[in-house]
């Protein structure tokens, strides 16, 4: 009975098979072990040493199937790896490249900033060497005229040294500084000895204008607001340089005056009308400079709207409005535009120049070459 030590039911049919009998699955363990003790060909020592190969070769086939299912898991687990290894670099990859882009692009921006930046330094060489060209060329013209001093060389350079920026027309060709009240030269509005209510400004005989200096009186609100204007005549030139074309709340163009004088803007009641702005009702009594009681005109009323000039624009100006005979030109720029924080403007030989107060010494020098 020893040889079934360890037997299972699957080699004790191979060992009955070997024996010649015959039996079928319903048979159990025991039932197998009764055939074969009770077959005519068993033999003890026989069928020991069957049974042991039975048994070697059923637990060799085991040990080789468990081998090949390790080996198919590990094979599956690196077939896994592989995929998740692959998936990951496709992933990666346009990562990769972006940070490649990102980097040469980067690259690309600093070049291009150094570029920048020794484009402008040459640039701002030249345009320091114009002005000491114009700084030479303004001593040459004084010493036509006779006026020669020892110090003339040097007060011109020290001119035309650069400054906080001075925009607009603030001072004259001997450096003197320009009053916004009366627009002479040689003091500043603080010091100006006119009173703020009889206020003047420049002369207009060189832009070609008839031009009458006048004070504007407000008779129909309770404070007490003066405005200095400018009369336009006839006979103004459509080549001035003070005249420019210019856009209220972006409709078309009118024709204006930049009047860098006058304390207000002034707009005829027709171009109202025509753009169908909406104003309120205020008189204004407007006197000729140096006469103060007879009025020169009456202002209908006065609107709230944006002017824009040569791409510079500002938002919900005051503008009054007069009569059409007033005025030959539709629209008077004054002060309560030019003066604006974020307007700059300036007057290069013949020519009227506006911008916005970022403009740097580059696109100043720009300006001038144009």
């Amino acid at each position: 009975m020893s040889i079934f030590t360890g037997a299972r039911k699957c080699d004790l049919k191979i060992l009955a098979e070997e024996l010649g009998e015959t039996f079928n699955d319903s048979h159990k363990l025991k039932d197998l072990k009764k055939i074969i003790l009770a077959s005519k060909e068993y033999d003890e020592e026989s069928a020991k040493e069957w049974m042991n190969t039975i048994t070697n070769e059923r637990k060799e086939r085991e040990e080789n199937e468990i081998r090949q299912e390790e080996m198919a898991e590990r094979k599956r687990k690196e077939e896994q790896e592989i995929a998740e290894q692959k998936r990951q670099e496709e992933v990666a990859e346009p990562r990769h490249q972006e940070e490649i882009s990102e980097r040469r692009r980067q690259e690309e921006i600093e070049l291009r900033k150094q570029e920048y930046e020794e484009w402008k330094r040459k640039d701002e060489m030249e345009f320091e060497l114009q002005k000491i060209r114009l700084g030479a060329e303004g001593v040459n013209n004084l010493e036509k005229n006779g006026i020669t001093t020892s110090r003339t060389p040097l007060k011109m350079i020290q001119l035309l040294q650069p400054k906080k920026r001075l925009y607009g027309i603030t001072h004259n060709e001997r450096g003197e500084p320009k009053c916004f009240h009366c627009s002479n030269f040689g003091h500043i509005a603080r010091n100006c000895s006119i009173p703020k209510s009889v206020l003047t400004y420049r002369e207009g005989n060189e832009t070609g204008l008839k031009i009458i200096n006048c004070v504007a009186k407000e008779t129909n609100h309770a404070s007490e607001e003066s405005l200095s204007v400018r009369l336009v005549g006839d006979n103004s030139d459509d080549s001035n340089s003070f005249l420019k074309k210019a856009k209220i709340n972006n409709c078309d163009n009118v024709q204006a005056l930049i009047d860098t004088g006058s304390s207000c803007c002034l707009l005829k009641i027709s171009v109202a009308q025509k753009f169908k702005l909406k104003f309120e009702r205020a008189v204004n009594k407007i006197y000729g400079f140096g006469n103060q009681k007879l009025p020169a005109l009456t202002s209908i009323g006065r609107i709230k709207a944006d002017i824009e000039v040569d791409n510079v624009k500002a938002e919900d100006i005051s503008i009054y409005v007069v009569p059409d005979d007033a005025q030959s030109v539709d629209l008077i720029i004054g002060r309560t535009w030019f003066d604006l924080p974020h307007i700059a403007y300036t007057k290069i030989g013949e020519r009227v120049h506006i911008g916005y107060r970022k403009m740097n010494y580059l696109e100043t020098f720009r300006l001038m070459k144009k």
